[in-house]
Order: structure tokens, then sequence, then C-alpha cells
């Protein structure tokens, strides 16, 4: 459990959490599954699933699109200004080809 404000980004410490998880799991187990979900459905899965997309490589608006395109209504003005700003490292690009990210 990764709780934040009903709305809101996540907290740095919650980002690299999540994408430590990540990293480790696609590491780990090749072609694993992650599930994400929030409680109330405000927002918050959307903005970590899209924060790992921008990790792997794929732009914002590419994103925010795709994510939409599952989940309609995701993300508020808020999380929308937080992840056009968000510079991410490549925190889930891996030399091997068997460990990336796939949304579903």
């Amino acid at each position: 459990d990764w709780p934040f404000d009903d709305g809101a980004p996540p907290p740095n410490q919650i980002v690299d959490d999540w994408l430590n998880l990540l990293k480790t799991k696609f590491r780990e187990e090749s072609g694993c599954c992650v599930a994400v979900h929030c409680v109330a459905g405000l927002g918050r899965a959307p903005v970590l699933v899209a924060l790992a997309l921008l990790e792997c490589g794929m732009k914002y608006e590419d994103a925010v699109q795709f994510i939409r395109q599952k989940r309609r209504g995701a993300f508020n003005s808020k999380q929308l200004l937080y992840l056009e700003k968000y510079r991410p490292k490549m925190r889930l690009r891996f030399k091997d080809a068997n460990s990336h990210c796939c949304v579903q």
C-alpha cells in the first residue's frame, strides 16, 4: 500500500518505490504481470501507470492518450500538469529485450 492524497500526484518516495518494484519484478520474472489499483478510483493508479510508461520511454501525450483509451476520465488537471512536467530518468529501460513492460 502506497497511500497518497486523492487527486494528487504521488510523493517522490512513492514514485521511487513504485519504479523500483517494477524494475525488480521485470528483471526477476520476464513477462510478469503487475496490477495496480486505487481504492477510491480518483486517478492514483493511472498516474503510477503513466509514470511507468514515461520511464519506459513513452512520450507524455502518448501515455495519457493510451491510458484514457482504457480508462475514460483518468487524470485531473493537477495530475496532468505533474505528468507533463515529469522528467523521466529511463529507469525502466532494459538492455535485455525480454525485460520490458507491457500494459493491457
